[in-house]
């Protein structure tokens, strides 16, 4: 990554914020979730973060239809809670207590695809007073591309890669897009960083991810095809 102006740059540090909606959404890699779970058990703000975050992403699971699972499926989750072990006396009723959390935590790839037109579907609509936004960016895959946290009021979004896939030889570059038209935000690396938005940028942009030369446009303007894109959801 170049150290233009329109680069992204290292993130400070980890909004825990953002981290609780990821775990939520089941986006988290392994370590990072043993981590979250953890947390969860000795700290009563992030447990409070977390249940914020299933109270706004409930709604979506109305979309996904109920699913009978394959008669294997049923007997690996009565051996993972311990059905053949004698360790839980009652299993089915052990999973009936943590079916809630276990519908949001791993529904993952079926709410994200889901996700934006569900929230558009309910009428949650931006609200100009609060300043902060989640973005789901995607293209249509199994994971979202990008997950990207917009606060308006201090001019700045923090972008985690998820599922962004650049092809060989080429780089992804993250734009918002706006009534002036697209605006260059920086590359998309592998890691969570941070960027400065527009000073025109209003909650009705779109954030959207185009395939650049390496390095970047080099016209300030995207030349290869959008393969994710994303609104902006008021928190």
């Amino acid at each position: 990554m170049s150290g233009g102006p329109g680069d992204l740059a290292a993130d400070p540090g980890s909004d825990p914020d953002l981290r609780a909606a990821e775990y939520v959404l089941g986006t988290l890699d392994p370590g990072e979730r043993a981590a979250m779970v953890h947390a969860l058990a000795t700290d009563a703000d992030a447990a409070g973060r977390v249940r914020a975050w299933e109270r706004r992403l409930s709604p979506l699971l109305a979309a996904i239809p109920p699913v009978v699972p394959p008669s294997r499926v049923r007997a690996a989750l009565l051996r993972a809670v311990g059905a053949g072990s004698g360790g839980s006396p009652d299993p089915l009723a052990h999973l009936r207590r943590q079916v809630r959390r276990w519908r949001i935590a791993t529904a993952g790839a079926g709410l994200l695809a889901a996700g934006l037109a569900v929230f558009v579907a309910f009428g949650l609509r931006p609200e100009p007073e609060g300043g902060r936004y989640l973005a789901v960016v995607q293209g249509g895959g199994a994971l979202p591309a990008l997950i990207v946290r917009v606060d308006t009021r201090t001019g700045t979004a923090q972008v985690r890669p998820v599922g962004a896939e650049a092809p060989a030889g080429r780089s992804l570059e993250l734009w918002y897009v706006g009534a002036a038209g697209p605006k260059p935000l920086g590359l998309v690396g592998a890691g969570a960083s941070r960027v400065s938005l527009p000073q025109d940028a209003t909650p009705d942009g779109v954030l959207a991810v185009s395939v650049e030369p390496p390095g970047g446009s080099p016209s300030g303007q995207p030349t290869g095809p959008v393969v994710y894109t994303g609104k902006l959801i008021a928190e």
